[in-house]
Formats: C-alpha cells, sequence, structure tokens
C-alpha cells in the first residue's frame, strides 16, 4: 500500500503550491531493528537483572533509572529513522534527512534520465534494496540505500515523470 498520507509539517512546507505527495518511503524496517538491536537486548538484561536483586532487596528498585542508558540511543535512532525519507510529489523526487537540523536535496521529475535499483536475493524475498536517481547534472543522492518498496517507489517516481511531461487530458 503506497503511502501517501505524511502528517509531517516540514515536508508539506518544502512542498510548492498545488504540489502532491504520491509516494513516502523509508529504509526498510529491518536494518532500523538491526540497529537497535543490542541497545534492546540491554535494555532487556538491565531490566532482568535489577528486578532480580529488587525481589531480594527493594532499595534496589532505583536502579531501573538505569534503563534511560539503552533506551535513549534507542529513542533518538528511531527517530533519524522516521525522519529520513524519501519523498515521489507531482513535480519531483525529495530526500528528506534530520531530525533537529534539516537537510533536503530533491530533483525535478523532467530532470530525471534514469532510476536505477538493485535487489539481493534477500533484498527481494523482503521487498528492500538501493535505488539510484540520475539526473541530466548528477546523481541525486549518494543512494538511496535498503530502502522499502524499491520497485514500488521507482515505479512511481516513472509514473510521476509521465504525468508531469504528458498529462493524460480527460475526455471532453
Amino acid at each position: 500500500m503506497p503511502t501517501t498520507v505524511d502528517h509531517d509539517g516540514y515536508l508539506r512546507k518544502v512542498l510548492s503550491k498545488d504540489e502532491r505527495i504520491l509516494f513516502i518511503v523509508r529504509e526498510h524496517g529491518l536494518f532500523l531493528f538491526f540497529r537497535l538491536f543490542l541497545w534492546l537486548t540491554a535494555a532487556v538484561v538491565i531490566l532482568a537483572v535489577i528486578t532480580a536483586l529488587a525481589i531480594s532487596n527493594p532499595t534496589i528498585s532505583a536502579g531501573y533509572i538505569f534503563l534511560f542508558v539503552p533506551l535513549v540511543p534507542v529513542w533518538w535512532t528511531y527517530l533519524v529513522w522516521t525522519n529520513h525519507k524519501y519523498v515521489v510529489t507531482s513535480r519531483r523526487v525529495l530526500q528528506l534527512k534530520g531530525v533537529l537540523s534539516k537537510e533536503v536535496v530533491d530533483a525535478s521529475l523532467d530532470q530525471i534520465n534514469d532510476v536505477k535499483t538493485e535487489q539481493s536475493l534477500l533484498g527481494r524475498i523482503l521487498d528492500y534494496g538501493d535505488v539510484e536517481v540520475v539526473t541530466a547534472s548528477a546523481i541525486l543522492t549518494d543512494e538511496m540505500k535498503h530502502i522499502a518498496r524499491p520497485l514500488e517507489f521507482k515505479r512511481n517516481l516513472m509514473d510521476a515523470k509521465e504525468n508531469l511531461l504528458h498529462p493524460t487530458h480527460p475526455a471532453a
């Protein structure tokens, strides 16, 4: 199911008048999980140790404060992941990054020459891959690595480009 609605106020601010969001994608959630796994494991271990110690000595229950040590990086990593997105609009493709400070790179749809996708076998099974948007002057991004639904992203991008260059006229 394509993501067509985004509650990101910053994204809405960078859109032109009458520009519509057609598709939004992020890095596949599997890679977020890989980055979070050790921190979440540390949180579970801290929780288990403090709970075991608190059973025999209730004053140790104040040790639960140590759960913030792994949970703060989990929260921050999640914020970074949710704020790094690739967006296809009715006029351009955008890459947005940043939590506190923002970076936006975009290319007008009419400037796009080619879109290259690459998927490993596991990527095909789990529906993630790399996408490279090539414009007349350069490549839009270093490469969109491990994004979810790369073929759907490419299809939406190419359809948006076609609609921009050759708008469909309703029959009179």
